[in-house]
């Protein structure tokens, strides 16, 4: 009878095991599409984010080959690619970025954690097209986009991507910035937004969602939350004709743990 419980007790604490570590290092890729008339040719963009000095494989290979088999015409990277003063991480996440602009336009705007000028210098240096507060006009086959970046930790009630950029909406536009706030992004015009930070929440239950976003318990159920950010989560979400995608990422801070909530690349098809 001791045998056959203590059985038992090791295979849910396997169990338990297995769990976490599938949910927390099995990479999946998440497949949107959105379509606009100012889409000529159909355009591939990746997105990685919060990766937090994780390697997915040595160097990042298993990671590496995720990516390359969408064949993407742009990688984005929406910041906290390391966890703040760790170097190893900081190590990781430089090899990565730049293993990957060896082969594709790779643009990179930093987090809370990775905001160091010697961090995003370094990327320059070595291939990354780094978005601090700057425009890019990129051509794919025949269609044109407009690329911005920011590098916003928090935002101001007088914030306004006007005093910063001007905007040709005939064109499509597209921002990075590693922290949401979508209503303001929307009015400035942007077709599509793409952010991180919230890791999806890391711990999500069914029909729940996230069990904690910008220190607000279940934001997705609750009924008393007027700010759009706090309930932007995870996913596509759509405003007016405006889109903001939410990265769930790749790490995880402050703890080492997910749960129904895999770590992601973003696979986003422009037609």
């Amino acid at each position: 009878m001791k045998r056959k419980k203590l059985l038992i007790t090791l295979l849910i604490i396997a169990l338990i095991i297995f769990i976490w570590w599938f949910n927390t290092y099995m990479v999946k890729t998440t497949y949107v599409t959105i379509e606009s008339n100012k889409i000529k040719d159909e355009v591939t963009i990746v997105q990685i984010s919060d990766l937090h000095g994780i390697s997915f494989g040595k160097n990042n290979k298993n990671l590496i080959k995720k990516i390359e088999k969408e064949n993407p015409d742009i990688i984005c990277a929406t910041g906290d690619m390391h966890t703040a003063n760790d170097e190893k991480g900081k190590q990781v996440a430089f090899n990565l970025l730049t293993e990957l602009a060896k082969k594709y336009k790779v643009y990179f705007v930093n987090g809370e954690h990775d905001s160091s000028d010697g961090f995003m210098d370094m990327l320059e240096q070595n291939g990354v097209n780094v978005l601090d507060y700057k425009k890019e006009e990129i051509t794919i086959n025949n269609t044109k986009l407009n690329l911005y970046g920011i590098t916003n930790q928090y935002y101001s009630p007088t914030f306004n991507l006007k005093n910063e950029f001007e905007i040709n909406k005939e064109e499509y536009n597209i921002l990075l910035a590693h922290i949401s706030n979508f209503e303001k992004f929307e009015e400035f015009g942007m077709d599509l937004s793409l952010s991180g930070d919230t890791h999806g929440g890391e711990i999500r239950l069914p029909f729940i969602g996230a069990v904690i976003n910008r220190g607000i318990w279940f934001p997705e159920i609750r009924n008393d939350i007027n700010d759009l950010d706090v309930k932007c989560v995870k996913g596509l979400y759509k405003r007016n004709d405006s889109y903001l995608f939410v990265s769930s990422g790749l790490g995880n801070y402050p703890i080492g743990i997910r749960l129904f909530n895999r770590p992601e690349i973003a696979v986003i098809k422009l037609k």
